[in-house]
């Protein structure tokens, strides 16, 4: 404990000056020496300091292991990724802040705020507390450099500053031991979703393994899952389906068995586009329409959901008119190209397959290749590859052939 600066809490607390609380106790420069922790004050005198502000030292102690194991339990649902018992411990150290801020508790306690909004995904939060460590990063021993530059790795992972992320990744790794133990799995389930992101699928497979196998040996069960999903979307982009399918069948009946319901509709989702690759719509389709039956249509996923819907169907030869209606409704006053990229395309289905495909030539594939939709360019590209290999342009159809194959597979 730092005890001056607890001595510094209760002066300021109970409004009293140095001078006020120092009076016939000791000097006022005496005093100031321990409020900053460069003396350790004889036991007598602390506790006529404590006695003047009505606090009992032995008290003080059992409130400081208190708090003390609630931070504990708060770093321990950061690993294992319980955000519901954050939020309500967090709402419980956020009230005792000021508190936390005068003991040796503050730089554990700065650093996994940062870590519970990164979890929240609150970008304003998370630039906020990067400033607050900044700060305190001089005072930080050696556990708490190695979480702070985890920490750091995964919220430039988050706000997409790739060549940052990757600066503060290849630090740690160069320096063997200097990533926290029990961050380890969260290292490399990161980095596999960095890699994973900028498509380097074969890189992102190592790194999902490593934190599979460590997620595995820390027993965190729901962390394990989510590495498992990021390497069955590995598999399948590296057209791996046998293992892609095995692993989206565990994780089905885990997330079921565990009610993680977000989790479950992921895998329903990325299952269904592994089955539409795999030339197997009928399965995709079903899969689609159980998700969509999980979903309301204010869920970000749900638009996504219904191209996807209105796709399998037009593979399947399946009636699509009312799928159509249901993405004209929601795309109705909302000013988003790429819903209506997808609605004149499914539109021009219904006319000559000549207008079809000069439409996603000349607008589709070039848009979607420019906005980053990386996965829904390769599908235009090789159903254009396709088209141009049956009226015998061979040069158009092996330049497609080559970004649908390139784009699937970057292994570095």
């Amino acid at each position: 404990m730092n005890v001056g600066s607890i001595v510094k809490y209760y002066r300021m607390k109970n409004n009293l000056t140095q001078a006020e609380l120092s009076e016939g106790i000791c000097s006022i420069s005496h005093l100031s020496k321990i409020e900053s922790n460069k003396y350790v004050p004889h036991k007598e005198t602390l506790d006529e300091l404590f006695a003047r502000m009505n606090v009992k030292w032995n008290q003080e102690v059992d409130v400081y292991h208190t708090y003390r194991e609630k931070l504990e339990k708060f770093i321990t649902y950061s690993v294992y990724y319980d955000l519901k018992s954050m939020e309500v411990l967090y709402e419980e150290l956020e009230q005792k802040e000021d508190y936390l801020q005068s003991t040796d508790l503050v730089n554990r306690y700065e650093l996994y705020k940062l870590r519970f909004y990164l979890i929240q995904q609150d970008r304003q939060k998370a630039t906020q507390q990067m400033q607050i460590l900044s700060r305190l990063d001089q005072t930080f021993d050696e556990y708490e450099r190695g979480a702070a530059k985890v920490f750091y790795f995964i919220y430039y992972v988050f706000i997409q500053e790739e060549a940052k992320a990757q600066e503060i990744a290849g630090r740690l790794e160069e320096r063997n031991g200097r990533v926290p133990q029990l961050l380890e799995g969260e290292f490399y389930y990161q980095n596999a979703w960095l890699m994973q992101r900028k498509t380097e699928y074969g890189q992102s497979s190592y790194f999902a393994e490593l934190a599979i196998n460590q997620f595995q040996k820390d027993c965190n069960y729901l962390r394990l899952m989510h590495a498992q999903m990021l390497q069955a979307v590995n598999f399948a982009n590296r057209d791996l389906f046998l293992q892609a399918e095995e692993l989206f069948k565990t994780l089905l009946r885990n997330a079921r068995l565990m009610d993680e319901a977000s989790l479950y509709e992921g895998v329903l989702y990325n299952y269904s586009m592994l089955q539409n690759r795999r030339g197997h719509h009928n399965s995709a389709y079903m899969l689609l329409k159980e998700l969509k039956s999980l979903m309301t249509p204010e869920k970000p996923l749900y638009t996504s959901v219904l191209i996807h819907m209105l796709q399998t169907a037009a593979e399947e030869g399946l009636e699509m008119d009312h799928l159509l209606e249901e993405l004209e409704a929601l795309a109705r006053g909302k000013d988003d190209p790429y819903v209506a990229i997808q609605l004149t395309y499914f539109r021009k289905m219904k006319f000559s397959q000549h207008d079809l495909f000069d439409y996603c030539e000349q607008i589709a594939f070039p848009f979607l290749k420019e906005h980053g939709y990386i996965g829904e360019a390769r599908r235009f590209a090789w159903r254009l590859a396709n088209y141009h290999r049956s009226i015998g342009n061979f040069e158009k159809a092996d330049a497609y052939a080559i970004y649908f194959y390139e784009k699937g597979e970057k292994m570095t």
